[in-house]
């Protein structure tokens, strides 16, 4: 239950930082909304764990938990490597042009899916988000920022499920989920950038410990 509570909780940050940037725009996020988002992210776990679950009967040349292990190490690296990336991004020098600087701080999230020839790109500017300028994210809006969320899950969900991470997780990212919004939002402005920048390693430095930890 308690690295259940931890993988949900890093899969979850992504969630705080959106509710920030909501929260310093003043755009509500209403109830329905976010359990639009909620399900979005357990119905992205359960897939996840379900995909796990039918792939390991079929490992035969390593242990379920050694993989499993790894790919929270690798995904975890990964996202460390993108919070070394943003961080660079942010140090745009002074004499850059306005345009420059817009163009680096204006993708959130841009994700490729090849196979399906899907694009998916959220802004990070929370009113370009909020598509028909009314000030709240409606359902049809909270059901693309659900789903970039989610995404992070499907990789993470099926490798928590090789390491013996129980069906709780689901239940516990839907709710984390909705909560680091909540909180991000109910924090905005009241946390320092020094603070912000440093929190934005944790999601991925958490996998790596997880990771490790299941390979002992």
């Amino acid at each position: 239950m308690g690295i259940a509570l931890v993988i949900a909780l890093a899969l979850s940050l992504d969630g705080f930082g959106v509710g920030m940037a909501y929260g310093l725009k003043r755009i509500k996020i209403p109830l329905g909304s976010m359990a639009i988002i909620a399900f979005c992210s357990a119905l992205a776990m359960a897939t996840s764990m379900l995909f796990g679950q039918l792939i390991m009967p079929k490992l035969t040349f390593v242990s379920p938990k050694v993989l499993g292990a790894v790919i929270l190490i690798v995904i975890g690296c990964y996202q460390l490597i993108q919070a070394f990336q943003a961080r660079r991004e942010e140090a745009v020098p002074a004499m850059a042009s306005a345009v420059a600087r817009e163009e680096s701080y204006k993708t959130l999230l841009s994700i490729k899916l090849n196979l399906f020839g899907l694009v998916i790109q959220i802004l990070k500017s929370p009113d370009a988000a909020d598509i028909d300028g009314s000030g709240t994210i409606s359902p049809n809006e909270s059901i693309l920022l659900g789903i970039a969320l989610a995404l992070d899950t499907f990789a993470s969900g099926m490798a928590a499920t090789m390491t013996g991470v129980t069906l709780y997780v689901i239940l516990l990212v839907a709710i984390m989920q909705v909560l680091m919004i909540c909180a991000g939002q109910i924090l905005t402005g009241k946390l320092s950038s020094g603070f912000l920048k440093k929190a934005k390693f944790l999601p991925g430095a958490v996998l790596v410990l997880i990771g490790s930890l299941k390979m002992i």
